[in-house]
C-alpha cells in the first residue's frame, strides 16, 4: 500500500473530503474554497471560492459585526457530489447559503439562500438534480430543482437527524413528520414533483427516527428510545419490539440485513437483538463476553508498534491462542449520556452470513451467520483487539496494522473509495490517500 502527501482540509468534520461516486475525483473544502483533485494523481482540476458576501436575507437581517473571510462564520460546513458526479455543492449553514457548481462548466454556478428560516444541512436527491434543504427548528424541508428553479415544501419534519430516507430506487421519499401534535410518515413521489402520495399515522408520540428496509417493503421507526415499531409501506403496524427485562436507556439504533431477512436492534444495554422478518420477534441476542471461546481467532495489535516501526511499513497482528480475557466497560444508566462500550455494528454486504458488531472502541467482534439449511445459531469467528481507538480490516487468516508515513498526522476517520482499492485518511486539518499497490 502506498500513501500520498498530506493535503489541507477544513477542520471540524470528517465529511469535508469525499470521493466522487465514480471514484475519479476527490472533493475537499478549505475555509471558503472547494477543491477538486484527480483521484489517480491528486492534481487539482477545479477550484472555486464561494461568494459568502451579504445575501438578500443578511441584508435585511444584518449580523452583529462583520465576519472576516477566514472566520468560522464563513467556513464551508458541508460538501457533496450529485449521483452522476456532474454537480457538486458547498454549504455554509451558519450563513444559510448553498452554492452549486458544475464540473463541465467552471463558470456555471447557482446559489440557494435559505432565508430567515435558517439552514441545518443540505443534501442531494438521488437524481442529482434536486437539493434538499433542512431548515432550523424543524419548520420545513425545501426541495429545489436545478432544472426548473422551483421549490417544493414539506412542512414540519421531525427534529431527528434520521428523519427521512429515499427508497433504494430513488422513486419515493419517506419523511417523519409531526402535524397537530401527532406523528406521521409522509411518502412523496420524486418523479412527480415530490407530490404527496400518502400520509400514514403512526402509533407513536415522539417519533425518533426511521429506517427503510433494503427491499423497500418495511419501515422501522423509533418511539423516542423506548421501542421499535415495524410498519408496512401502507402504514400497517406489523410488530412492536421492546428489549426484554430492563431496557436501560432503550434503543440506540437499528441495522437492516442486506436482504431484509433480519433487523438488528442495538440497545444502550450493550446488547444486539436479532429479529427475523417473519415473526418480527427476537430470535437471538448478541452481547459482549468477558472471555472468548478457545476455538476462535484472536488478533491483538502489537504493543508499541508505532515506536518500533516509526510509523512506516506493515506489521502483522499477534495471534493469541486459547481463551482470552476481554475488559469491558459497563454503561451506568444513572449518568446522562453514558458511553458504555460504544456499541455499533454493520453487516457484511458481500457475504450476507457475516455480522460485524463493534463493542467498545478497542474491540471488534466478527460473527458468522448460519446458512438457511442450518439451525440459527450465530457464532463468534474472530476478535480484533486494539491498544487505541481505531478502525481495522482483516481477512479470516490475517490482520495487519499499517503506519502512515507522515509526521504529526493522526488518522481520525477512514473512507473507502468506490473501487475498493483506495482510501481517504482524514486527520485534523489534513488528509492523505492510500492506494493498493499491485505486485509485479
Amino acid at each position: 500500500m502506498d500513501f500520498t502527501e498530506v493535503y489541507p482540509v477544513a477542520s471540524g468534520s470528517k465529511d469535508l473530503v469525499v470521493f466522487s461516486p465514480g471514484g475519479h475525483f476527490i472533493l475537499s473544502a478549505v475555509q471558503d474554497r472547494l477543491i477538486v483533485r484527480r483521484a489517480d494523481t491528486l492534481q487539482i482540476t477545479r477550484h472555486w471560492k464561494l461568494n459568502l458576501s451579504a445575501t438578500a436575507t443578511n441584508t435585511v437581517l444584518p449580523q452583529k459585526g462583520q465576519a472576516s473571510s477566514n472566520s468560522l462564520e464563513t467556513q464551508i460546513t458541508q460538501i457533496g457530489w450529485s449521483a452522476d458526479s456532474e454537480y457538486l455543492l458547498g454549504v455554509c449553514s451558519r450563513l444559510g447559503i448553498v452554492h452549486v457548481f458544475k464540473m463541465r462548466d467552471e463558470n456555471w454556478n447557482c446559489q440557494v439562500d435559505a432565508g430567515t428560516e435558517g439552514l441545518v444541512k443540505a443534501e442531494w436527491a438521488p437524481d442529482g438534480r434536486h437539493i434538499l434543504c433542512f431548515s432550523q427548528w424543524g419548520l420545513r424541508v425545501t426541495i429545489w430543482s436545478l432544472v426548473t428553479g422551483t421549490a417544493t415544501y414539506i412542512q414540519f419534519p421531525s427534529h431527528s437527524e434520521a428523519n427521512h430516507q429515499f427508497s433504494h430506487d430513488g422513486r419515493y421519499l419517506f419523511t417523519a413528520e409531526r402535524h397537530r401534535s401527532k406523528d406521521s410518515i409522509g411518502i412523496y413521489d420524486a418523479l412527480d414533483a415530490y407530490k404527496l402520495v400518502r400520509n400514514c399515522s403512526v402509533p407513536t408520540s415522539n417519533l425518533g427516527a426511521i429506517s427503510l428496509s433494503p427491499n423497500g417493503l418495511y419501515l422501522a421507526i423509533w418511539e423516542g428510545v423506548l421501542e421499535v415499531v415495524i410498519l408496512s409501506i401502507s402504514g400497517t403496524v406489523l410488530a412492536t419490539f421492546l428489549p426484554p427485562l430492563d431496557p436501560g436507556l432503550g434503543i440506540k439504533g437499528v441495522r437492516w440485513h442486506p436482504q431484509s431477512s433480519f433487523i438488528a436492534v442495538l440497545g444502550y444495554d450493550d446488547k444486539i437483538h436479532i429479529l427475523d422478518s417473519v415473526s418480527w420477534s427476537s430470535i437471538y441476542t448478541i452481547e459482549p463476553v468477558s472471555r472468548t471461546p478457545s476455538n476462535i481467532n484472536v488478533w491483538r495489535e502489537p504493543s508499541q508498534w508505532m515506536e518500533t516501526t516509526e510509523g512506516r511499513g506493515f506489521l502483522s497482528y499477534e495471534k493469541l491462542h486459547g481463551s482470552t480475557a476481554v475488559s469491558l466497560a459497563k454503561a451506568d444508566p444513572a449518568k446522562p449520556n453514558p458511553k458504555g462500550n460504544g456499541l455499533d455494528m454493520s453487516w457484511n454486504c458481500t457475504r450476507n452470513n457475516v455480522l460485524c458488531p463493534i463493542c467498545a472502541p478497542r474491540f471488534c467482534w466478527i460473527y458468522d451467520f448460519p446458512s438457511p439449511r442450518d439451525s440459527f445459531a450465530p457464532r463468534i469467528r474472530s476478535l480484533l483487539m486494539h491498544d487505541h481507538h481505531c478502525e481495522a480490516d482483516s481477512t479470516e487468516e490475517t490482520a495487519e496494522c499499517i503506519g502512515v508515513p507522515a509526521k504529526e498526522f493522526e488518522v481520525r476517520s477512514i473512507q473507502w473509495g468506490p473501487d475498493g482499492h483506495s482510501l481517504i485518511l482524514v486527520g485534523k486539518g489534513g488528509f492523505c490517500c492510500a492506494f493498493e499497490v499491485e505486485n509485479e
